[in-house]
């Protein structure tokens, strides 16, 4: 996103998921490092002027896991050597203050970048982002598309919507339209269908965005439809 600066935002980087998931009886070689790599890679491709994570660089609630401590080290040393960065801290963020410096953390109820909000999503956004338009992460937003012969193509994807003034605190006549940008996860091992996300809202956020006018984008910009239209379709389509 380009204003008087380039800014490169990413969202969910779930920094230690591997770890977690020998919990549940999967046994994943850890990917921490060819994550570093990738974004690395992303920031010297897109050559912004800063780079915004929105929240979830970690996984573990509560505390932090022996590969987290490692790779999270390593992950904001690696970004620190390219580019300045700011993170608005996610629901699985508890500790991450300690990895980072104060003038790299800003606060989860959200904040403003010159006229962009940004927060993770967890959380009732602060007031003073009424009438902006305000990326987030926290739902892995993924569509899933079938064509005539029932083929499907399963991808992360944008939603891009307003939402409900009243769920700010201020009169909602007062700052006009407040229009929200779902970010999909960076994370190749997380996603969650956004039917689900639609059909039963877990967050503030999905609980108020107008889904009639809401539209899904690729993360190529390909146009994928309107929200309210595919709901319906995958309510009406058989098992």
């Amino acid at each position: 996103m380009e204003e008087e600066q380039r800014i490169l935002f990413l969202a969910d980087i779930h920094m230690g998921i591997e770890h977690e998931l020998q919990k549940y009886g999967f046994h994943i070689r850890t990917r921490g490092q060819d994550r570093i790599r990738r974004i690395c890679d992303l920031i010297t491709e897109a050559q912004p002027d800063l780079m915004v994570i929105l929240g979830d660089i970690k996984h573990r609630i509560p505390g932090t896991s022996y590969q987290e401590f490692f790779e999270l080290g390593s992950l904001f040393s690696a970004i620190r050597k390219i580019i300045p960065f700011i993170v608005t801290p996610g629901n699985h963020d508890p500790g991450i203050e300690e990895f980072l410096k104060p003038e790299e953390l800003r606060k989860k109820e959200g904040s403003l970048i010159g006229s962009i909000g940004i927060l993770h999503g967890h959380t009732i956004p602060d007031p003073d982002l009424q009438g902006h338009l305000i990326l987030c992460g926290h739902h892995h937003p993924v569509v899933s598309l079938t064509d005539q012969v029932g083929v499907a193509l399963k991808s992360p994807c944008f939603i891009l919507g307003e939402i409900d003034e009243h769920i700010f605190t201020q009169d909602p006549d007062e700052e006009g339209r407040t229009r929200l940008l779902m970010v999909p996860s960076c994370n190749e091992l997380t996603g969650y269908g956004i039917e689900k996300t639609f059909r039963s809202p877990f967050s503030p956020l999905s609980r108020s965005l107008h889904i009639e006018s809401a539209e899904i984008l690729l993360p190529d910009g390909t146009y994928a439809g309107d929200l309210h239209s595919h709901l319906a379709y995958e309510k009406d389509t058989p098992a």
